[in-house]
């Protein structure tokens, strides 16, 4: 019998966690009281990160300092809305007996979590200014739902856990602080599937398409951070992760080792040690890469400052 989400490694999950609804669909659980201080002046101390924030990091300072600092809004996009809609199909999906995951049933699902989006208060006015456009990529959120047939069958899949809200202590303490700090790894996986020998797999969907493979090692960076949290609260060491790209079908996997992750691990002290050293100096590097073409926040970026702006992207 398939357990419910949420269940497996219940031991290792942070009493108070935040249960997020329909519009926080992209799987996160912010700690309550944020990532970091509310601006750069406060200067306090990193107390927790997730998986995503630290990513962000890596890719530019300076886009954790606009997205996790100075908390400006990012505006929300179409693609947005349609990635929260594909993932709660999916999550809900698997609720289903598996001889009924078939492809109109998830696009019947999907029907239902665009209408649910669209009403939360982030996507609500997302097509007030062209509302005709509302139909058409409702039609293309649809097509990106469909592709996931062509990746695998769920039919023949039986998940650990959906939506699992997971979190990791690290206490080996900042050498630049006090030796009790304590940094909180908060996160939430999209899939937890078994693999053969009792071993798991971590999947996460994306439902744009699969990067040029020289931002591939990045892509996986989460989820190795997810494969270390899942290591170290249960005990045993994830046999693989998985990046499946509903845009062009695509599924990117990597195998991950136990000395894989006590790299990681080392990332993300360093990481921490970094971030807090950004933010008690209010020192954030901007990094110029092909990503920025996709970042809402180029038209205030230094790095930018003099360039003329971008086309936007075909996302």
């Amino acid at each position: 019998m398939e357990p419910a989400p949420g269940t497996l490694l219940e031991e290792s999950e942070t009493p108070g966690s935040p249960d997020r609804g329909v519009g926080a669909e992209r799987r996160e659980a912010p700690p309550p009281d944020g990532d970091a201080p509310a601006s750069a002046e406060e200067g306090g101390p990193l107390a927790n990160l997730s998986p995503s924030r630290a990513s962000d990091f890596k890719t530019c300072p300076q886009l954790f300092k606009f997205r996790h600092v100075d908390r400006l809004p990012s505006i929300p996009t179409p693609a947005q809305a349609r990635g929260t809609a594909v993932h709660l199909a999916l999550e809900r999906l698997f609720l289903l007996p598996a001889d009924e995951r078939r492809p109109e049933r998830l696009l019947e699902l999907f029907d239902v979590a665009w209408e649910e989006t669209l009403e939360e208060d982030e996507y609500r006015e997302l097509f007030a200014e062209n509302p005709d456009s509302r139909e058409e990529f409702h039609r293309h959120g649809r097509e990106v739902a469909e592709r996931y047939f062509q990746i695998e069958d769920p039919r023949v899949l039986e998940p650990l856990e959906r939506e699992l809200h997971i979190s990791l202590v690290i206490d080996e303490g900042n050498p630049r602080q006090d030796d009790d700090r304590r940094l909180e790894i908060r996160g939430v996986i999209d899939r937890l599937d078994p693999a053969p020998g009792g071993g798991f797999v971590i999947t996460d969907y994306k439902t744009g398409r699969a990067p040029p493979l020289r931002f591939a090692d990045s892509s996986f960076f989460a989820l190795k951070v997810y494969a270390l949290m899942i290591q170290e609260n249960h005990h045993r060491t994830p046999d693989l992760v998985r990046l499946l790209y509903l845009g062009n079908s695509e599924a990117h996997s990597l195998p991950v080792s136990r000395t894989q992750l006590r790299g990681v691990k080392k990332q993300l002290q360093a990481l921490w040690w970094a971030i807090d050293r950004a933010i008690s100096t209010g020192t954030f590097p901007t990094r110029k890469t092909r990503l920025c073409d996709w970042c809402s926040y180029q038209p205030i970026c230094p790095a930018w400052a003099d360039e003329p702006p971008s086309p936007d992207p075909d996302i």
